[in-house]
């Protein structure tokens, strides 16, 4: 029988999502959610493990957004048609 699992049993799932992009997160968020809609309406079972997964996708993609924001995370360079400070357009 095969199985659908993309990650070894011993590494724990916060680790693992370290790894992965932003967009594969939420792949995971929603297929979590489709499958726990499908307990909950065809058989009729209330498992809730979605919540588990959701509480780490959302820390790790709030812990990216703030690695982002860092004071320390490199600069974005300034576009090189506008003042650097102002943001107005140079008049050619």
């Amino acid at each position: 029988m095969g199985s659908c699992i993309p990650f070894d049993d011993e590494i724990p799932f916060t680790d693992r999502i370290k790894t992965l992009s932003n967009e594969e997160l939420m792949e995971i968020w929603e297929e979590t959610q489709r499958i726990e809609r499908l307990f909950s309406s065809e058989l009729h079972l209330e498992i809730s493990f979605a919540m588990d997964y959701e509480h780490a996708i959302v820390e790790e993609l709030f812990l990216r957004a703030c690695k982002n924001l860092s004071p320390f995370s490199s600069p974005k360079k300034p576009d090189r048609a506008s003042h650097p400070e102002t943001g107005v357009s140079k008049i050619a």
